[in-house]
Parts: structure tokens; sequence; C-alpha cells
């Protein structure tokens, strides 16, 4: 009991130290505030889609719009994060994001209603914006937090976007049913202008070192090549980061299974919107706990082995749901799966951007970044095939038995197995 009590004070303290940071406070605070306002973006998308078409194909579309703007920009974010003021980029970005949804509301305030075709393009857009957002705010939190803290920082944001897209996606929802889309588009744009406020008022690293040849604004071609090949052969002198690029690229190959939910809760549960919905919440609650044990357990079995242990973890739970037809089992392997993997990427990247020096950061994140969704419009698009001929139990199976494989590469690894921030 008392062991039990002594670590929870630490973990408490911790804790207390990350808030009493006024900077992270409002990055932490600016960032939640903008994940409620998405919410209602993300409501219920895939499984409208599904019940509208029937279509595991259909549902694999969306996913694969979703990652496209990583795939083509976030190398080029990186760019972007090591040579510009990387505050000024988060403040711009989330300024561009509340002109984006503002646009979308003005549209609907014209046309009374919301195209699917506007939507999908703002989601592309805003995707598009915060590929650029997500490097400049990775390279600054090592200088703003520390590298002992870093962990539990970055699963304090993944807590905080998952309880704010839970609580965000019912607030949604009334909102929308009492007042209409147009008013949940506003709140959505003042999240992302209150977003920009926080960072501007945060005392936040600018740009990283340059020689004075290198300062500027200008970006030709060949300037960006020169940096990501500089990105690529810096992430390859650390055997660790490496290793992480090509195991993230490989990890994701298992997203396939991601737009088949709705499949396998109708199909395989005999469920409907609300069994889906529970499954969305359970998976929301697995996130949050992964994000506030992640420093805590970083801290106790060293980065790697956390890594490792999580993404085997997913792959047990994930041949667990292969192989229920019972909704409860089901959701609470969801949980646990979600919880591990929410662990896993927060580690994964933690040790990415202690790593590498920080003129680099920016660079490497954008490179990494962009490797591990590359896979993932394409094993999303032909998993949603294959499961127009196939039972969608097999696809979850061959998904949990591919991530345990990928998690014996991870524990094989020395640097891997034995990285420590």
């Amino acid at each position: 009991m008392r062991r039990a009590y002594e670590a929870l004070t630490r973990i408490t303290e911790v804790y207390r130290r990350l808030f009493r940071n006024r900077s992270f406070a409002l990055l932490w605070s600016g960032q939640t505030v903008s994940y409620f306002g998405d919410a209602f973006f993300n409501l219920a998308v895939m499984w409208v889609v599904w019940s509208e078409t029937q279509s595991t194909l259909q549902t694999a579309v969306i996913q694969a719009i979703w990652h496209l703007p990583d795939v083509l920009f976030a190398p080029l974010a990186g760019v972007f994060a090591d040579r510009w003021n990387r505050k000024a980029i988060m403040v711009v970005t989330n300024l561009g994001a509340a002109a984006v949804v503002g646009a979308v509301a003005l549209i609907v305030v014209v046309a009374g209603h919301l195209p699917p075709v506007v939507a999908f393009v703002a989601i592309f857009k805003l995707n598009g914006l915060t590929t650029f957002m997500q490097p400049a705010r990775a390279s600054v939190m090592p200088s703003v937090v520390g590298r002992d803290l870093l962990t539990t920082a970055q699963g304090l944001f993944s807590t905080g976007r998952e309880s704010a897209a839970l609580i965000g996606s019912a607030t949604a929802g009334l909102l929308i049913a009492a007042a209409g889309a147009v008013w949940a588009l506003v709140v959505d744009a003042a999240s992302f202008v209150f977003v920009a406020l926080c960072i501007a008022l945060a005392r936040l690293p600018g740009r990283a070192s340059t020689t004075a040849s290198d300062a500027g604004l200008g970006l030709s071609a060949r300037v960006v090549a020169r940096d990501l090949r500089d990105g690529w052969r810096t992430a390859s002198n650390y055997p660790v980061v490496y290793a992480l690029l090509w195991l993230a690229a490989l990890i994701n190959v298992a997203s396939l299974i991601g737009p088949l939910w709705p499949a396998l809760v109708q199909v395989r549960l005999g469920g409907g919107a609300d069994s889906y919905g529970l499954l969305l919440a359970a998976s929301a609650g697995g996130a949050m706990l992964g994000g506030l044990i992640a420093g805590p357990l970083e801290r106790r079995l060293g980065a790697g082995r956390l890594l490792a242990s999580s993404w085997s973890l997913v792959g047990m739970c994930t041949l667990g749901i292969a192989g229920s037809t019972w909704l409860p089992v089901t959701t609470v392997l969801e949980f646990v799966e979600t919880g591990a993997l929410t662990a896993g990427m927060i580690v994964h990247g933690a040790i990415t951007i202690a790593t590498v020096p920080e003129k680099y950061r920016g660079r490497i994140f954008g490179i990494v970044r962009g490797m591990s969704v590359v896979l993932i419009p394409i094993s999303a698009l032909v998993g949603g095939w294959i499961a127009e001929f196939v039972e969608i139990w097999i696809l979850f199976a061959f998904a949990g038995a591919y991530v345990l494989g990928v998690a014996l590469l991870a524990w094989a690894n020395p640097h891997v197995r034995g990285a420590r921030i």
C-alpha cells in the first residue's frame, strides 16, 4: 500500500511540474480545445458511409483521403519546421484552419446544406495544415518540457485529445441537432483562433540554429531536396531512429482494419450504430489511459521495451477481436488494444525527437511521419477490396498476427529494445 502511495505521489508531482510550466500549459490547453472543436468533423463519418453504401471499399476510401496530406506533405513540413520560425508556423496553420472552417460555414449558409465533396475537401485541407503544424510542435517540445518529461508530456497531449474528442462528439451532436451545423462550424473555427492565441502567448523557441547562408525564407526545390537528404542521412546515423522509421512504416500496414469496424460490428457482432458507438467510446477511454500511463511506464521499463511490449499486446488483442462474437469481450479488447497502441505511439515519437539534434528534429519527424503513413492508404484500399470477398474476421486475424510479427522485429533489434530517453 505504501509503495502504491509513493508511486502515485511521484506521478502526481510530475504532472504538477508540467502544468506549472506556463508554456506547456498554454500548448496543452490550446490543443485540447482544438480537438474539442474538431470532434464534429469526425462524428459518425465511417458509420454513415457504411450505412448508406454497405461497401467496405467506400469506407476505406475515406481513410485513404484522411492520410493523404501526411503522405504528400509530411517531409516538406519537416523542412519548413527546421528552417522557419516554429512558433510562427504553429500560429499561422491554426489561423489557416480557422479560415477553412469559416469558409465551410459560409457555404452551408449559402447552400443550405453541406455537400459531401465540400466536407472531404475541408478535411483534406485541415489535415494538410495539421501536417505542417505537427513537426513544428514536436520540435519545440524537448526545449519546453525537457527530455525527462517528454514522454509524459506527449502522453498528456494524447489524453487531452481523446477526452476532448469524446466530450466534443456528444456536444457537437447536441449542438447540431439544436442549432444546426453552422454553429458547430463556428465553434470549431473559434477553437482554432483560441489555439493560435495560446501559442502566441507561450514562450517557445523560434527557429532552429542555422548558418548565415541558410537563414531566410527562400526555399527552392534544390534546397528542399538537400535538406531532406541531410535529414535522411542524419536519421541513418542513429541506428534506433533508422530502425523506428522502418518499423513505423511496417506496423501501419495493419491499419487496413480501421475502415472495417462498421462491417465487423454489423456482420460479426450483430450490432448497429449503438454498438459501434460503444466501441468508439471504449477506444477513446483506452487511448486516455494509454496517454496517462506512457510516461510512468517508460521510466520504469525503458522506452524500447515499452514500445515492443505495447505492440505485442496490440497484436494479441487484435487476434482476440477477430475471434470474438460477443460485444462485451470485443469492447474490453478494444479498450486494452487502443491503450497499448497509444502508449507505443507516444514512446515511438518521444524516442525519435529526443535522440536527434534540435536542428534536424523537424525534418526527421516529417520523414518518420511520412514513412509511417505512406502505406496506410494502400493497405486501407486493399483491405476494403479484399473484405468484399472474404469474411471480416479473417482480415482482423491477419492484422493481429502481422502486428505480432512487427513486435518481434522490435524485440529482436538491440537498438530499439535498449532505447531509453
